[in-house]
This record gives C-alpha cells, sequence and structure tokens, in this order.
C-alpha cells in the first residue's frame, strides 16, 4: 500500500467497507441489548453504507467520490446508528475538500471532521456509544500525525482500529445497560467492521458476502418473457382533490380498468397509481370525484427496453426513454416519429387524453400543511389515512424506513408545508435529516410510538402551519401513555429480571415493564402502571398474529378488570407487537 490513496484506491477501501460491514450483519443485530424481536442496527448500517458507495465506480477524482459517498450516504440513512453514520461520511468528505490523493494526515483530519458533524447530530451525545469509537479512532489518528506527518496510511489504519477495538470493548462500561447484557454497542461495532473492510480491500485480501447475486443475464430473460404481452402497460398516477370523495366506489371502479392498483386517501385527497390499458378512461373517470393534480404517465414498454437492451443494442434501436406523458400541446411530432409505430399512436392517444382532462382542470391552491407519517400495518394505514395522513411510508420496529423514503413522501404529499411523524424513536433523526432536504417547509414531530403519532393526528389542521400544528400535535402526543405487547427471542437478564426466549414482555414507554408467560397476563399486569388519575380509555390496536376473536376475548376479560375504563379495539396489524396500548 503507498503512502498516498488514489482515486482507485479510495473506491475500494469504502466498498471494501460495505461489503464487510453487510458481511457482518446479522452479528451487529444480535448485539441489540433489549432481548425483543427488534435488532436492525447492522441492516440499518449496511443499508446506509450501500446507499454510500452505490456511485463510487463511476467517480473519477477524490473530491466527487467523497461527495457522492456523503449524499448517498445521507438519503439512504436508516435509524439513529445510520443516521451518525451518514454524518461521519459528510464530515469525512467535507475534510477531504481539494484533495486528489489522500495522505496520513489528510485522512485524520477528514475523519476529525467527521466526528464533529456526528457529535453535532445528536442533541444529547451518549459515550460508550458509536460517537465515542469514532472519536477515539480520530484522536488516536491525530496523535499519529502529529508525530509522524508522512506515516503510511496503512500503519494509520492499524492504529485507528487497534484504537477502535479497545475502545468498543470498553463500551460497557461506560453504558451499564450494555454490561448488564452482557455486549458490546452494536453501532459502535459496525463502525469497527467498516474500518476491518476498508483495510483488507486496501491490502488486496478477498472475503465474500453471505449472498450472492445471481447474473443479470438471468434476470433479464425472466423479464423478457413475463413483459412480451404487457397490455396494461401505461403506470398511471395522480391525486384527486375533492369532497365526500366515496374510496371504496372508487377503488371498485377501477379493479376493472387495469392492473396493480394502489388507492389510498380520505373524502378529500386520494392518490391514484395503477398500470392501465387506457389512462383517458381512467383520467375520465377520476374527475367525477374532483380536480387532478400531479398527474404522471409512463410508457413501461419504452421502460423495460431500456432495462433489457445492452449499450450495444440501443445504439442500433432507436428506442426513446421512458418519459412522463405531457399535454398534446406540448408533445413534438420528431418524438413522435422517432417512436415505433404502435407505441407512438398510442402516446398520442393518451396525451389527447391528457390534454381534454387539463383542458377541464381548474387552479386549486394546495392545502397550507399535510402529513407524512411512517405507519406499519393495514389497520393503521386505515387509521391514519382516515384521520388525515396524507401519505404513509411503511416502516416501524425492525424496518426503519430510509431518509430518502420519508423525502419522497414530504415531497409528494400535496401541501405548501408539511408534518412528520416518525412514529418510532428509531426514525425520528432519518425524519430529521429528510426534514433538511426536503424543498418545502417541514416540522417533524418526534413521535417515538404509533399511539402518539394516532394522538397528535387529532389535534392536526391542514389550513395551519406547519410548525403551528407541530406544536399542539406534541402536546397531544405527550399526553398519551403508551404500551406493547411483544416477546423475547433470547434468554437474557434486564433489570434484575430473568428472561426466557418466548417469555412475553410488557414494554411501557419503550422499556420492559412485564415478563410474563402469556399475552393476557402480560396485558393485566402491565395496564395499572399506564394508568393516572385522568385516565379513562383504553385502546388495544392488535397485530398481524392476534385474531379479532381474541382481542375482543382479551378486552371482554380487561373490562371484567377495569369497569371504570372504557376499552376500544381496532385493528393495527402491526408486526412483532401482539398489541399496542394507549391509555389516555
Amino acid at each position: 500500500m503507498s503512502k498516498l490513496l488514489n482515486i482507485s484506491e479510495f473506491i475500494a477501501f469504502f466498498v471494501g467497507a460495505s461489503a464487510n460491514l453487510t458481511a457482518n450483519k446479522e452479528r451487529i443485530n444480535a448485539l441489540n441489548v433489549f432481548p425483543v424481536p427488534d435488532g436492525d442496527t447492522g441492516t440499518n448500517m449496511g443499508l446506509t453504507m450501500s446507499s454510500a458507495v452505490k456511485e463510487l465506480p463511476a467517480q473519477t477524482d477524490i473530491p466527487k467520490a467523497a461527495e457522492r459517498l456523503a449524499h448517498g450516504a445521507l438519503l439512504g440513512a436508516r435509524g439513529n446508528s445510520g443516521v451518525i453514520l451518514s454524518q461521519i461520511l459528510r464530515g469525512f468528505a467535507q475534510g477531504l475538500e481539494g484533495c486528489q490523493q489522500v495522505a496520513a494526515v489528510d485522512f485524520a483530519r477528514a475523519m476529525q471532521k467527521g466526528v464533529e458533524l456526528a457529535y453535532k447530530s445528536v442533541m444529547r451525545p451518549v459515550e460508550g456509544t458509536i460517537l465515542t469509537v469514532a472519536r477515539k479512532m480520530a484522536e488516536a489518528a491525530d496523535e499519529a500525525v502529529a508525530v509522524n506527518a508522512e506515516m503510511d496510511l496503512e500503519n494509520l489504519l492499524e492504529l485507528m482500529l487497534a484504537q477502535g477495538h479497545q475502545a468498543l470493548a470498553n463500551t460497557p462500561n461506560q453504558l451499564p445497560v450494555l454490561k448488564q447484557a452482557g455486549v458490546v454497542d452494536s453501532g459502535a461495532s459496525g463502525l469497527v467492521a467498516i474500518f476491518e473492510g476498508g483495510l483488507r480491500a486496501l491490502r488486496g485480501e478477498e472475503f465474500e458476502l453471505p449472498l450472492q447475486v445471481e447474473a443479470k443475464a438471468d434476470f433479464t430473460k425472466q423479464q423478457a418473457a413475463g413483459t412480451q404481452n404487457l397490455v396494461n402497460h401505461y403506470c398511471t398516477e395522480f391525486f384527486i382533490h375533492g369532497q365526500g370523495i366515496d374510496v371504496e366506489a372508487y377503488r371498485r371502479h377501477l379493479q376493472g380498468m387495469g392492473e396493480s392498483q394502489v388507492i389510498v386517501g380520505n373524502a378529500t385527497v386520494v392518490k391514484t397509481h395503477i398500470h392501465t390499458a387506457d389512462p383517458g378512461a381512467v383520467l375520465s373517470y377520476a374527475l367525477q370525484f374532483g380536480s387532478l393534480h400531479d398527474l404522471k404517465i409512463d410508457n413501461m414498454k419504452d421502460q423495460h427496453r431500456e432495462t433489457l437492451l445492452s449499450e450495444a443494442e440501443k445504439e442500433q434501436v432507436a428506442v426513446p426513454p421512458a418519459q412522463s406523458v405531457q399535454p398534446a400541446e406540448e408533445a413534438t411530432a420528431e418524438t413522435a416519429a422517432e417512436a415505433p409505430t404502435e407505441l407512438a399512436q398510442a402516446m398520442n392517444g393518451a396525451a389527447e387524453a391528457v390534454a381534454e382532462v387539463f383542458e377541464e382542470l381548474e387552479p386549486v391552491e394546495l392545502p397550507l400543511c399535510g402529513v407524512v407519517a411512517v405507519s406499519s400495518g393495514s389497520g393503521l394505514d386505515q387509521i391514519f389515512t382516515e384521520m388525515g395522513v396524507n401519505t404513509l411510508v411503511s416502516g416501524g420496529q425492525s424496518m426503519n424506513p430510509s431518509a430518502e423514503d420519508i423525502l419522497q413522501a414530504v415531497n409528494n404529499t400535496p401541501a405548501q408545508q408539511v408534518v412528520v411523524l416518525p412514529n418510532n424513536s428509531n426514525i425520528v433523526m432519518a425524519a430529521n435529516q429528510a426534514s433538511q432536504l426536503a424543498d418545502k417547509p417541514v416540522v417533524v414531530v418526534p413521535s417515538k410510538f404509533i399511539t402518539q403519532g394516532i394522538a397528535a393526528m387529532m389535534n392536526f389542521d391542514p389550513e395551519i402551519s406547519a410548525a403551528e400544528n407541530a406544536e399542539t400535535m406534541q402536546q397531544a402526543a405527550v399526553l398519551v401513555h403508551s404500551g406493547q405487547i411483544t416477546y423475547a427471542v433470547r434468554d437474557s437478564q434486564f433489570d434484575g429480571q430473568e428472561i426466557h426466549e418466548g417469555d412475553i414482555l410488557g414494554l411501557l414507554e419503550g422499556k420492559i415493564a412485564v415478563v410474563e408467560a402469556s399475552v393476557l397476563e402480560t396485558l393485566l399486569k402491565l395496564l395499572p402502571q399506564m394508568f393516572d388519575d385522568d385516565t379513562s380509555l383504553i385502546t388495544l390496536l392488535y397485530g398481524e398474529g392476534v385474531t379479532e376473536e381474541e382481542a375482543e376475548a382479551a378486552a371482554q376479560e380487561l373490562a371484567e378488570k377495569f369497569p371504570d375504563y372504557e376499552i376500544e379495539v381496532q385493528l393495527g396489524g402491526q408486526a412483532v407487537y401482539h398489541y399496542l396500548l394507549a391509555v389516555e
């Protein structure tokens, strides 16, 4: 290894870092402190790193590569550990501005900058985490180059890794919860895996990922076979704004007009996605319910050709790229002439239909404020939609959405400003990151539980600003007491309690409060801990593993045990948790 990293070595370092992190993600996941099925630190960091490096192979100079690395990490950041990692990489990129080659002193400076930004990204930094290990590694690098500014980069990385391992081993002494669980910090372990992979790549060592990607040729053959007779080849998307929209009637009618329908909304706003052979008919029907907005129609035959053709084939066959259909007056004769006759005629027909729709449209001012909410379950989706949430992001415990997922939802929300409800403590930081990247004003209400998000929606008003909404929604969120019923995934000891794999756990505000053998016993012991002098309502949201009959039977048992309180049962459909509880 040379003293200076060139662009090829720079790319190799981070691609190797990503590969080693992915290879070790399950080991990192297993370091989860709590014995509940939510260990996802390794997965979150792995996906964040994969997003960071996806554009690296195409880069030809280090500053641009570092910039793309940081940008990919910012968008792909998942979970608190992924967001902190993205900030380390963002600062790292800033520290390499103007470097066409990276010496040890440059690497040390970049690492220090990364640590500074990472600490600033956390409101209350906690030692004994990824932050501590990153700082210790940066300090080791600074001390080393201060003594020998000309040292080999390999020696620098070895020193940093040695310090990283030492700091990682010390994390249980800094965080009692780690010592009690008998593990080191998972995020810090992920950071060490990143540097180990990078160093191994620079040394030319080979290591395999646990999963192998199949050859692209096999995939494209399967796709080609399935798309030769594609009938509903216009991917059509739009929003309807109206009053008193019967969403179910609208959904039923569209079932006969195409396939792959995704129709969500409420009485005033409905989003439609459908693959159809006749987008004009779909749009004409939709106009009966209100005005249309954010219209997009893509020809999937063109998209498939773009996917299947090699670069050589593209030079031989003139196929226009997939594009959104614009009103007919904006389409050019030259574009139509370049397309195959059949497709050109179809596209022109669709364009004419769209043009007729545009003539009927009247400018409608978007609502002042909309809501994006993270949700995980069919019942929860319906609850949020009926309460006025504009855009849902699929995710929750053990499947955290990325900052890019949340950003896309924000940008697709038909409102001038947006409130985001992350509804999970491990999604709040990604939501904050997305809010800083959005092209409209966004305020995050830091809801840590789904039940807080539901309570917050009770105070939402689309006619006031996001900042005003966030204030009143936050006040409502903190008033609800939140509980969860789940199960233990391994034997452990926590807060003096013996926990065995399969035990039912009752969590109060995210902390283990009850350990019992059955769901009902856990419910009966957890709920009294959630009561206060103002308690009047108990809400049970039952998960995907619980039947309606079981939920009603549990509610009946609770009604007999706690006769002074009203009990409401609703389908949540969430994974991981048997029940989500709200006490108000």
